[in-house]
């Protein structure tokens, strides 16, 4: 099974990719991509869905370049886009939001982002939660730090200090692990 991410949120990975990188970078590559990666990329809108393994193509392109791991730029960006759209769409409503508010849409959220799987709330308490992705066994190491480091970015901008989230794998997907201090 191919693992899909919605193309609302791979717009804004090649958004600020471009940023980052500057123009001549990322038409470099961009480049070192196969044709069908390319393509891919180069019709990607809201309400398409986008081979994981491209966006994870175009970070190995990229990464060398920044002199970073795929991981490190990954998680440099990833925690960018998703403070950016946090920001831009719910910022004023995240910060009068308690802990358990703000987990109850985790699932909503992760279905609109990822094509399988689906996300399950084990436990939220003060300063900590626990999420478990079900129905997911092959989930990359790259879905899994994206998803972890959204995580870590929605609690940073909706006020919680100093998130830290652990992910490990399970026969069925994965469980993160997520501490805080501050919240509601």
């Amino acid at each position: 099974m191919e693992e899909l991410v919605s193309g609302g949120m791979v717009k804004g990975h090649v958004d600020a990719l471009r940023d980052r990188l500057g123009a001549a970078d990322f038409d470099r590559a961009i480049a070192a991509l196969t044709a069908d990666q390319r393509a891919e990329l180069l019709v990607v809108t809201a309400v398409t869905w986008v081979r994981i393994a491209t966006v994870e193509a175009l970070y190995a392109a990229s990464a060398p370049g920044q002199g970073l791991s795929v991981a490190d730029l990954h998680t440099q960006v990833a925690s960018i886009v998703v403070g950016r759209t946090v920001s831009t769409l719910w910022r004023a409503l995240l910060r009068l939001a308690t802990d358990e508010m703000l987990f109850s849409r985790s699932p909503s959220i992760f279905a609109k982002a990822y094509r399988q799987g689906r996300l399950e709330v084990v436990r939220v308490a003060a300063g900590s939660a626990e999420l478990r992705i079900v129905g997911w066994p092959s989930i990359s190491e790259f879905a899994l730090r994206g998803f972890r480091v959204g995580v870590e970015s929605t609690l940073r901008t909706s006020g919680r200090r100093d998130p830290r989230g652990v992910a490990s794998r399970t026969t069925d997907g994965a469980l993160i692990r997520v501490t805080w201090s501050g919240g509601r």
